[in-house]
């Protein structure tokens, strides 16, 4: 069984890393970043200069979470483009049912692409992840926060690869792959909006219990919850389930 897992995993994920898509992603990712960033760093130093006497800035507030929320923004445009490859393409290329007379389960698959997606991923994540850890060697500052905010956003970044991998699922179309993986992320962070305008009381604590959001927040203020950790890791293997039930569904096609 992980044998399986690890073959199909290891075999994804170098070609995603390889492919002129990822190498285009992560280039354009780390200029993005760079340019938002270093003048965020002067400002920044500006700012505290003049707060010092009130007490100074919190970095993590002030700086890195703005950081952390661009990196996201990213990540739900860039995560689609990567995991369109994960089953569309090679539906589209006809690999597909090439890869069905495998002698491993639907599960297998799924699971295999699922963490070629997620380690690409977080390579991505990774990148922006230097910006913050360079300040540390030009500012004091507690490393806990940011910690828990970037495993608040490596779980984040699982369910874009989770939901991509579905949407890829679902279709030979990598363009609409792209459009339905985009559609769903962006409604995951929407959620709690709705909650917002809703004047049910039901109906707004269960938005609010799904709502990405309101899950995420308790990471970015440096505190890990056993109720956000159980929601990420059901949420990603909710749409990893549904992925492998398409898979083994087209056993019987």
């Amino acid at each position: 069984m992980i044998r399986g897992i690890l073959t199909v995993a290891w075999k994804d994920f170098r070609v995603l890393v390889t492919s002129p898509m990822f190498l285009t992603v992560s280039g354009l990712c780390a200029c993005i970043w760079s340019y938002n960033y270093l003048p965020q760093i002067f400002q920044f130093e500006k700012v505290a200069q003049r707060a010092f006497q009130s007490g100074g800035l919190n970095i993590h507030q002030t700086l890195f979470a703005s950081h952390i929320a661009r990196a996201n923004i990213i990540l739900i445009f860039a995560i689609p483009a990567l995991t369109m490859r994960l089953l569309a393409e090679e539906k589209k290329m006809r690999t597909y049912d090439l890869l069905l007379t495998v002698p491993i389960t639907a599960a297998q698959i799924a699971i295999g692409k699922f963490l070629a997606g997620f380690a690409a991923g977080l390579v991505l994540l990774s990148l922006s992840l230097i910006y913050p850890l360079g300040t540390f060697f030009i500012s004091n500052f507690s490393l806990g926060p940011l910690f828990t905010s970037y495993l608040g956003m490596a779980l984040v970044t699982g369910i874009y690869v989770a939901i991509g991998l579905f949407a890829s699922s679902v279709t030979e179309s990598v363009v609409l792959a792209v459009i339905l993986a985009l559609i769903l992320n962006l409604s995951l962070w929407f959620l709690g909006q709705a909650a917002e305008m809703s004047d049910q009381a039901t109906l707004t604590a269960v938005m609010e219990h799904i709502s990405v959001p309101q899950q995420f927040v308790s990471f970015l203020k440096g505190t890990l919850r056993i109720s956000s950790l159980t929601f990420f890791v059901s949420t990603l293997a909710f749409f990893v389930f549904l992925s492998e039930r398409v898979v083994e569904s087209s056993r019987w096609r």
